[in-house]
């Protein structure tokens, strides 16, 4: 959910005192919501291993060693200026590298990528890395034994098949909360009106 802004301006047409305020005074406030579980969290599959991708290229599962405490920039398709969160937990297993991280959402570029990968319109993941080691297999495949990495982004065509977000953190009660808080705002505002 983005963050909704709520203004509610109180006016009447006579000018009569009611509560401490004269009817034509307006008091503006400004309210936010976001979902407290919103927190911009994602999961996913940034690379397969021995999964032989696009570029014919496949990496080992040693390929990415040495993550542990780092902290890896979320890109969107690769723009360095286009930075939309972090990767802080990995996970390597057998057949492929897994991370945890968090979209910045108080960067436009996450929002719209959130609102993206809620409607399931993409769900790709890409790493961004320089080779340390590889080899050349006989069918031509180039082999990733040892890599760096640089990033990990969010992408519309992931070149590694089976890499993307598995999980999006996502809640809607932040609109029902709106809603509810307006709903009172208006009954507030008729029980004043009466007085």
């Amino acid at each position: 959910m983005r963050n909704d802004l709520v203004q509610i301006i109180a006016r009447g047409d006579a000018p009569e005192k009611r509560n401490g305020f004269v009817s034509g005074d307006a008091a503006d406030f400004e309210a936010r919501f976001t979902t407290p579980t919103d927190t911009g969290e994602i999961e996913g599959t940034a690379v397969r291993f021995g999964v032989i991708d696009t570029y014919r290229t496949e990496f080992a599962a040693e390929a990415f060693r040495g993550l542990e405490g780092r902290t890896i920039p979320m890109l969107w398709s690769h723009d360095p200026s286009a930075v939309i969160g972090s990767w802080s937990a990995f996970q390597i297993r057998t057949d492929g590298m897994t991370a945890k991280g968090k979209l910045n959402l108080a960067v436009a570029k996450a929002l719209e990528v959130r609102s993206l990968l809620q409607a399931g319109d993409i769900s790709g993941l890409s790493v961004g890395f320089s080779t340390v080691k590889d080899e050349r297999r006989a069918n031509g495949v180039r082999r990733i034994i040892e890599a760096r990495l640089h990033e990990i982004s969010i992408v519309a065509f992931p070149a590694v098949p089976g890499s993307g977000i598995t999980k999006v953190r996502f809640s809607e009660t932040g609109r029902e909360s709106a809603a509810a808080f307006i709903h009172a705002c208006r009954k507030a505002q008729r029980a004043l009106e009466r007085k």
